[in-house]
């Protein structure tokens, strides 16, 4: 899975007429119970590409992608390309497959070129359209099918040196300390599933997984639209100090310009808090459902707790940073106002002694 910020926001409803057989993506909730409200609001736009086939890792790893690609679509300007291959016949065969798809070049460089033509097909559905230059990645193992009579349990549990090599792309065994680390993730409904899941990867014992998968595809966007704010607001946080500047050193006409310079940094900081609460708010996760609590475990992995704490901060700091701006441009109002007083003072002192006044 590939996630990209592809603009401010998307009109999901004016973008869906224009891309042919689009549909509105919802939650698969499958054999286990999820509360009538858990689904995206509002859901996104799902589409499948025809794609070329893409090699994964050299030759003799037999890899290649399937000939298509499925998209989504999110209101707030993300979009997710999945990419599919066929696993290997046995789980030590996964770490081989794993460092082949980490930081895949040609699979990035094939998200961007489907998102580009997208970008230009929907139009002016896409606000302020940009395809940004980060993406997030993200791999999910998922086996639907493994020996009778085993529990996905006791796989893991035998083969665990090589589900930790696949969820780090490794291709050395890693301590056992780090394994330990990597697959202490884990949650399961039944004892016929569990899911693995770490920062990386996940490793999935699912014969129904579509409903766990669509919980880990939202918490990858999450984690790539929460980078792109962090980033947005660092710009905004490391010119401040040229923004103040600014501000102090106007003398004449001083209203226009600082009302320029504040116009910018609140429509920044405006744009800001609205894609923070259009990324947390996509999607209900709350209650003790299975669902909300695996993606409490997601979440938690990919540290989304942290990226979220830091925006809030940051968030703060930009309020921050426009009181004092406006508390700045106030005082230079109120010295221009000084001023215009004075001068009138001045005015009607000296207009008496001119020839004019009579």
């Amino acid at each position: 899975m590939l996630a990209f910020d592809i603009g401010f926001q998307v009109d999901l409803d004016k973008a869906e007429p224009w891309v042919r057989e689009a549909t509105r993506r919802r939650v698969v909730r499958g054999r286990r119970p999820a509360p009538v409200w858990f689904d995206y609001s509002p859901p996104p736009l799902m589409l499948v590409l025809s794609a070329e086939k893409i090699p994964i890792g050299p030759p003799e790893l037999g890899a290649t992608t399937d000939a298509s690609v499925e998209l989504l679509l999110y209101d707030f300007g993300a979009a997710l390309l999945t990419y599919r291959t066929p696993l290997p016949g046995t789980l030590d065969a996964l770490p081989a497959l794993a460092c082949a798809l980490h930081d895949n070049a040609a699979l990035e460089a094939d998200a961007r070129g489907h998102l580009r033509r997208i970008i230009e097909a929907i139009g002016s559905a896409v606000e302020r359209p940009r395809l940004h230059e980060a993406v997030e990645d993200y791999t999910v193992f998922s086996i639907e099918n493994w020996p009778e009579g085993r529990t996905p349990a006791q796989l893991a549990s035998e083969h665990e040196a090589a589900l930790a090599m696949a969820i780090e792309a490794e291709r050395e065994p890693v301590s056992a300390q780090q394994a330990e680390r990597t697959l202490s993730g884990r949650i399961a409904y039944t004892d016929s599933d569990l899911a693995i899941i770490d920062w990386n990867a996940a490793v999935l014992f699912d014969k129904a997984p579509q409903d766990v998968i669509a919980v880990l595809q939202h918490a990858n966007v999450e984690l790539l639209e929460l980078r792109v704010l962090d980033q947005e607001l660092d710009a905004i946080l490391d010119h401040a100090d040229e923004t103040l500047n600014a501000l102090i050193k106007r003398r004449i006409w001083p209203g226009f310009a600082t009302g320029r310079i504040l116009g910018r940094v609140a429509a920044a900081q405006t744009d800001a808090a609205v894609m923070f609460e259009g990324v947390n708010n996509a999607i209900k996760l709350l209650g003790n459902q299975y669902l909300a609590r695996l993606y409490r475990v997601a979440a938690n992995r990919l540290d989304l707790p942290a990226w979220d704490a830091s925006v809030q901060r940051k968030l703060e700091a930009t309020d921050n940073l426009y009181d004092k701006m406006e508390g700045v441009a106030g005082t230079r109002r109120l010295e221009t106002l000084e001023w215009v007083i004075i001068l009138l003072i001045l005015i009607s002192i000296v207009l008496p002694f001119t020839p004019f006044y009579y």
